[in-house]
């Protein structure tokens, strides 16, 4: 489980117990009714429900808070149980596998696809990735059965102003399309393509993001023992000034095993910032190890104001020859807050 999932369970757990608290105050009690003049003695009767249905929807909300507290208390103790895992390893150096998809392909993007006959035949819009930052140039295919031309419109999101257009008519079921990079380009935007299939004009729509890079990271020096850790220094070229932080994947050969992540605040200029792999994650090898998937990431200043993301020159990093069996073996010992969510956690489970 990884931390970032954790947080955000526990802040849910925290905030559905605050709405716990406060609908014993919101919702309206059966018994209750006003008291009128005796007067009013023949109204206040008539409005009186029966007995039988007062029961029964006591019994239906005792019976609702029942199982939300155990809702509660059940996912309380799977969540500290994985979040117990985790404080095993610090945070900046946490044990990576093949399954977790989110850190091993965090810029993936997801292809859209639409029918296009009742046989189950697709048209399918997919881009080389999510994110892109300059001067990377925007990579599209679309592919599907039958398509005799496509057209393809590059948007602002906003303004619905057509930036770019491509055309192609001859006939295939694959069609590849690159928009060049530009600095211009806004922020949010979307790929209209609209192919003819058979008689009929097919449209699908593609969203992306485009931005100026943050910063360019453009290489590692060599790593080297630290202590309990792997050191290896990032280089980059810092464009705007702020809160960074660095991600990247460890892996030996093909086996994901480690994913880094540091924060530091950097001035614009050549900067370097160290991602640490701690002495749990690594494993004895005559294999190099490697480094992928780098985002570098200007982290938002305020609620409301996004993060930027920068570029890589570089696709990979190699490490060899690392004397892992130099580092000094000290198991990781969580935080005083850290100690504290597991506790929070761990009285929700064990409370009655």
């Amino acid at each position: 489980m990884k931390k970032s999932i954790i947080a955000l369970a526990l802040t849910t757990v925290f905030g559905l117990l605050i709405w716990l608290f406060f609908s014993d105050k919101s919702v309206a009690q059966p018994n209750t009714f006003k008291t009128l003049p005796a007067k009013a003695s023949v109204i206040t009767t008539a409005v009186q429900p029966e007995a039988s249905n007062v029961t029964q929807q006591t019994l239906t909300i005792a019976q609702a808070k029942k199982h939300f507290d155990e809702s509660i208390k059940s996912a309380a103790k799977q969540v500290s149980h994985h979040y117990a895992a985790a404080l095993s390893f610090p945070p900046y150096s946490q044990p990576l596998t093949s399954l977790d998809t989110d850190r091993l392909e965090p810029n993936k993007f997801n292809p859209v696809a639409v029918p296009i006959n009742n046989d189950g035949a697709y048209l399918v819009l997919s881009l080389s990735k999510y994110r892109f930052a300059y001067p990377e140039p925007i990579a599209v295919r679309v592919e599907g059965e039958n398509i005799g031309a496509v057209k393809l419109s590059l948007m602002d999101v906003d303004s619905k102003q057509v930036l770019a257009s491509q055309r192609v008519n001859n006939a295939k079921q694959n069609y590849d399309f690159s928009f060049p990079a530009r600095e211009d380009y806004p922020r949010n935007l979307q790929i209209l393509a609209e192919a003819q299939i058979n008689t009929n004009q097919v449209p699908i729509v593609a969203h992306l993001q485009y931005m100026n890079p943050s910063a360019v990271l453009t290489g590692f020096d060599n790593a080297f023992p630290n202590s309990d850790k792997m050191t290896i220094p990032a280089k980059l070229k810092v464009h705007k000034a702020g809160m960074y932080r660095i991600r990247a994947n460890l892996y030996i050969g093909e086996q994901p095993i480690a994913h880094l992540v540091s924060r530091e605040r950097l001035e614009t200029g050549n900067q370097t910032i160290a991602l640490d792999a701690h002495w749990s994650v690594l494993k004895v090898t005559d294999q190099p190890m490697h480094l992928h998937g780098f985002v570098i990431e200007l982290m938002s200043p305020a609620p409301g104001e996004p993060s930027v993301f920068g570029h890589s020159e570089i696709k990979s990093f190699t490490i060899s020859e690392f004397p892992i069996d130099s580092l000094n073996k000290t198991p990781y010992h969580p935080t005083h807050a850290e100690r504290q969510s597991l506790q929070f956690l761990k009285s929700l489970d064990s409370s009655s």
